[in-house]
């Protein structure tokens, strides 16, 4: 067994984690009721945040936000929900904390 399938790989979440904005939402979203105006009537709390919402919390284009949240569902750290037209984000703790503690457990 090789050293690297010992340990989590690292290499999409920290790729994504690498960018302000991204790391911005990420913590915004751990209280989506105080940071993002809700849309539609959409509990941001239960049903997650739009890209609408992400774009004029950041303050660039939604293509922008759109992509910053790519990175961040193709690394796990975020989950998608689709409510009525939009698509809806929500932080995925679990992979959270599993990047968290392969960080401190493998650095």
């Amino acid at each position: 067994m090789s050293f690297i399938s010992c340990v989590m790989n690292l290499d999409l979440p920290l790729r994504a984690l690498d960018n302000a904005h991204r790391r911005a939402v990420l913590t915004a979203m751990r209280d989506p009721r105080k940071n993002f105006p809700p849309i539609d009537g959409v509990d941001p709390q239960e049903h997650g945040v739009c890209v609408a919402q992400i774009s004029e919390f950041l303050g660039v284009n939604q293509s922008t936000a759109s992509t910053y949240m790519r990175l961040l569902y193709d690394a796990d750290l975020v989950s998608t929900e689709r409510v009525g037209r939009y698509t809806r984000y929500k932080r995925n703790e679990k992979t959270i904390s599993a990047v968290a503690a392969a960080i401190t457990n493998q650095l």
